[in-house]
């Protein structure tokens, strides 16, 4: 008999895109796991988008409307507040998921984790197609910032959990809640790697299907440096020298805003000076520094595409 411990809330924060949300709420409510409810925070004003959700007749829906924009950190913190399940799913409004991800990410929770957080494998939509990350899986034996940040190739999508694809203890949400941060999904990710009992866990299903081009600001799309090297620098004490390192040579110094001499002598001078760089991490560093992002993704084309002919 299930208790209330195995109930799963979904939190979904939105704001003024309410055909996007449907969709989301439509593959939430439709999961094969029935002990189940889904909270939308509507990050308001946004009437229209009330509106459409109140169309929704479901009982296992919670539409939260908000008078004031309090940021999409804190709309999901509200919403672990207002959960009554005691496990946690964030989808963001405009990714949806497969109807078996939560039941999957249920049953293989391990049983010797005090603060799993699950995640799975999804399919990712850019403008170059759909792709299937994370190619690497997060186990428990992962340092989850060493996970997240040290890749053993050169081209991203080796490791990856968007918010859209965890699954964690409510628990776990009220200890250590989202950072209200310009990479809060990061932030609190590593977070949790300083957690006693935490552990990131990829279950390998492609479970979620993940947009990446919504004006998301990420590592990869923010064009002020500046922010992303502070930020970074702020991760630094809860970080391994790797892992530090790693963050600055692969993620932040792959972005098109990082192209300048200046930048990328800034970038590697703190990775050499605060962190212990591995080779793929310089390796990979220095193809960014040499070769156009166009030639680097044919480089990434050919390569994958000759590994899935063998």
């Amino acid at each position: 008999m299930k208790t209330m411990q195995d109930k799963v809330t979904v939190v979904i924060p939105t704001r003024n895109r309410p055909d996007l949300v449907t969709r989301a709420v439509h593959s939430a409510l439709a999961q094969t796991y029935r002990e189940l409810e889904v909270i939308v925070v509507v990050d308001g004003p946004d009437p229209a988008t009330v509106a459409v959700l109140g169309a929704i007749s479901d009982p296992r829906l919670t539409v939260v409307a908000l008078e004031r924009n309090i940021g999409a950190a804190n709309a999901r913190n509200l919403g672990v507040q207002r959960a009554a399940g005691g496990w946690i799913a964030f989808l963001d409004d405009d990714d949806h998921w497969m109807d078996e991800k939560i039941a999957v990410q249920m049953a293989a929770r391990p049983k010797d984790v005090r603060y799993p957080v699950m995640s799975c494998r999804c399919e990712v939509v850019t403008a170059r197609g759909t792709f299937v990350w994370p190619r690497r899986l997060a186990t428990p034996k992962d340092a989850i910032g060493d996970y997240l940040f040290i890749r053993k190739g050169l081209f991203k999508g080796e490791t990856f959990a968007p918010t859209t694809t965890l699954l964690a203890p409510k628990e776990l949400l009220q200890k250590h809640p989202i950072p209200v941060s310009l990479f809060d999904d990061w932030e609190w990710l590593i977070g949790c790697g300083r957690i006693k009992g935490c552990a990131l866990v990829t279950v390998p299903e492609a479970l979620a299907v993940h947009y990446t081009e919504n004006n998301r600001i990420t590592l990869s799309t923010c064009h002020n440096i500046e922010d992303a090297l502070g930020w970074a620098q702020t991760m630094q004490p809860l970080l391994s020298p790797r892992a530090y390192a790693s963050l600055l040579l692969q993620a932040t110094g792959g972005e098109p805003a990082a192209r300048t001499g200046a930048v990328r002598w800034k970038i590697l001078g703190e990775a050499m000076r605060r962190g212990s760089p591995t080779p793929m991490a310089l390796a990979t560093f220095t193809m960014h520094s040499l070769f156009p992002v166009a030639l680097r993704r044919r480089l990434r084309q050919a390569l994958f595409s000759a590994q899935s002919a063998a």
